[in-house]
């Protein structure tokens, strides 16, 4: 249990740093007693040991779904406008989501199965869509999505995988695979 402990803190420290290096943001806090959720279309946390999500929507066709297992899972949302939405499925220890999103029409689908895996993103515009999977332990996927139409798949397979993207402008598109793809 020590040993969970301390790669938390080992994860935390590379969240931020990660965030830092990235400019995406400056910190990242949760607490960890928050269970928070408005305009929620489904919350589940199973087989739980110390699981969080901390929801907030307000607009439309809103649409959230996470669904948690293991030990230790984070998952922060937050949505504005019009039809948005995501889907969060993290299976595995000490996974750690944030997806914001604003503007209209976006989606973002993110799966994390493993340990210590990473995912922060900021999507802002219309029409964009973000999917990322994240198999095996201690990968990092951090994205920043701001104009029209434009799309992002990232694909993480095995450990210790990092990566970065940033799209500005209308019809971006971007595909990142990491690691080895199972069949």
């Amino acid at each position: 249990m020590d040993r969970l402990k301390g790669l938390g803190r080992v994860a935390s420290l590379r969240l931020n740093t990660a965030l830092t290096r990235t400019g995406l943001f400056t910190a990242l806090v949760i607490s960890p007693s928050i269970v928070y959720a408005q305009d929620l279309s489904q919350f589940d946390e199973l087989n739980s040991y110390d699981n969080q999500a901390v929801i907030s929507q307000s607009g439309n066709s809103l649409n959230a779904t996470i669904s948690q297992q293991g030990l230790s899972n984070r998952a922060v949302v937050s949505q504005m406008g019009f039809s948005t939405q995501i889907d969060i499925n993290q299976v595995g220890s000490s996974n750690r989501v944030t997806a914001l999103q604003s503007g209209a029409e976006i989606e973002a689908a993110i799966l994390q199965s493993g340990f210590n895996n990473v995912v922060v993103s900021s999507q802002q515009g219309s029409y964009l869509n973000l999917d990322i999977e994240q198999q095996g332990n201690d990968n990092l996927a951090a994205v920043l999505q701001m104009g029209n139409e434009s799309s992002v798949t990232i694909y993480q397979n095995g450990a210790g995988h990092g990566v970065s993207v940033i799209q500005y402008g209308q019809g971006q598109s971007a595909q990142v695979t990491q690691g080895y793809i199972s069949n």
